[in-house]
């Protein structure tokens, strides 16, 4: 079809839903009158500015909603012209919702973990096993459940002392658990440019500011952080050098050391997130070890077992171990001792270090059929269920997420994890979710012809 952009009379929402966010209920109006037939392919939307002048609106609201209404594939960019209503591509010639392959949602490959948990199960399921697993227990978890997570988290590096580990529904409990004991008056965090979504959540949820800290190959860049810690009255550093999502980018232990010496000259709390840290046979140093009083890791049993399996962990340091026993009790009471007995058992049996090495060996191979579609893709020495994509100038992350969606496939959009103030300059796939290796090589294929083509030529036609 040949480009039909025109220049038509200036949109105006007739209503924004008084029961979502502004920017969300925006979008929804836009998609609602697209559908309607108000609005047609090709119609130019008015400027950023000049809407949220018209509607009462920050700049920025219009803005999120017009990145994610091009997420969603609604509307198009074009640099110079503007932005402009584009056909909703990812439906079929009935109406349909089209399938999509999910390169976007990070899960472990299908392994042995459904039979492993089936058996582990089974054998819980007995009366006299099961029962003193119902009734109320400590808010950190008990004893024998938190030596044994302490074990894990240590892995070959310093032991953890399990009177400072508890026991969390999952990484991002334990992530809201550390930075709800950290006295942060100002409410700032410095995070990567591109961070993990989860802190983007949360930030939004208690309104938290999120300080953007530049990064390089390794991750966080010494002389920002320094300056960023300076200029800002942030004293949360949240930060994950293990396999950093969406980057894939680990550091070395000595950017570790540094950023550790930054953080005590600057008396900075640090929240190490080390999810990832388990396909790294040799783990390196944390941070936690390096600065242990100023501290606190998190680890979790989804990314190596299950997206369900919703066990984390967070070590804290020594003075807020009392604290910690009191948040737990306000905000979960304790976490099901069927799920710890769960883990302590994977643990105590092999069974846990068993799926682990699967967990490595499948991830290196989808990161191998990766590297193989991609090969100016950056090589990391640790693979993972997830990889950085370096995108050619030509294209925006926002663009090619919104060509990949036309073409069927799900991938990270750059909202989800950008902090900064310009897009990044790639996008994160995800390798877990197609069933096989060739299905991924196909899919990772399609993008790679995609990528090769340019995107107005792409996105003006559909």
């Amino acid at each position: 079809m040949r480009n039909t952009f025109t220049n038509t009379p200036s949109w105006r929402p007739r209503a924004l839903s008084p029961d979502k966010p502004r920017y969300l209920a925006l979008v929804e109006a836009l998609r609602r009158d697209i559908d309607e037939g108000r609005l047609s392919e090709g119609h130019r939307l008015p400027p950023h500015r000049e809407l949220a002048r018209n509607l009462g609106l920050s700049v920025g609201t219009v803005s999120r909603a017009y990145q994610e209404a091009e997420q969603r594939g609604l509307i198009a960019g074009r640099v110079g012209q503007g932005t402009f209503v584009r056909r909703a591509a990812w439906r079929n010639e009935q109406g349909a919702a089209q399938s999509f392959v999910d390169l976007a949602l990070n899960v472990p490959a299908p392994g042995e973990e459904s039979d492993i948990l089936a058996g582990l199960f089974a054998e819980l399921s007995h009366p006299s096993a099961i029962a003193p697993l119902l009734d109320y227990g400590p808010h950190a978890g008990a004893g024998d459940h938190r030596a044994a997570v302490a074990s894990f988290m240590a892995h070959a590096n310093a032991a953890i002392d399990p009177s400072r580990v508890f026991l969390c529904n999952g990484a991002q409990h334990a992530l809201s658990l550390a930075l709800s004991l950290i006295d942060n008056p100002s409410r700032a965090i410095l995070v990567d440019t591109q961070t993990y979504s989860g802190i983007k959540a949360y930030a939004a949820a208690f309104h938290a500011e999120l300080v953007p800290v530049e990064m390089d190959a390794e991750g966080m860049i010494l002389e920002a952080l320094d300056a960023a810690s300076r200029r800002s009255p942030a004293r949360v550093l949240y930060v994950m050098p293990t396999l950093h999502s969406p980057t894939a980018r680990t550091m070395s232990r000595a950017r570790r050391e540094a950023i550790a010496d930054i953080a005590a000259a600057r008396d900075l709390w640090i929240v190490e997130d080390d999810v990832y840290g388990f396909f790294d046979p040799n783990p390196p140093i944390t941070l936690a070890e390096l600065l242990p009083s100023h501290s606190f890791y998190i680890s979790s049993f989804s990314k190596c077992v299950a997206p369900g399996f919703r066990l984390g962990a967070l070590a804290v340091p020594p003075t807020f171990v009392e604290r910690a026993n009191l948040m737990l009790h306000a905000t979960s009471w304790f976490v099901s001792p069927v799920l710890c007995m769960a883990a302590t058992r994977l643990i105590e049996t092999g069974k846990l270090d068993a799926l682990v090495a699967q967990r490595r060996r499948q991830a290196s191979e989808r990161y191998g059929v990766f590297r193989e579609t991609f090969s100016d893709a950056a090589l990391i020495d640790t693979p993972a269920f997830f990889g950085w994509l370096p995108l050619p100038a030509d294209w925006s992350a926002t663009s090619f997420a919104t060509a990949a969606r036309a073409a069927g496939i799900l991938v990270t959009p750059p909202a989800a994890s950008n902090v900064g103030p310009s897009e990044p300059d790639g996008v994160r796939l995800c390798l877990g979710i197609p069933p096989d290796l060739e299905t991924l090589a196909a899919v990772l294929r399609t993008l790679h012809d995609l990528i090769s083509r340019r995107p107005w030529n792409i996105l003006s036609v559909a």
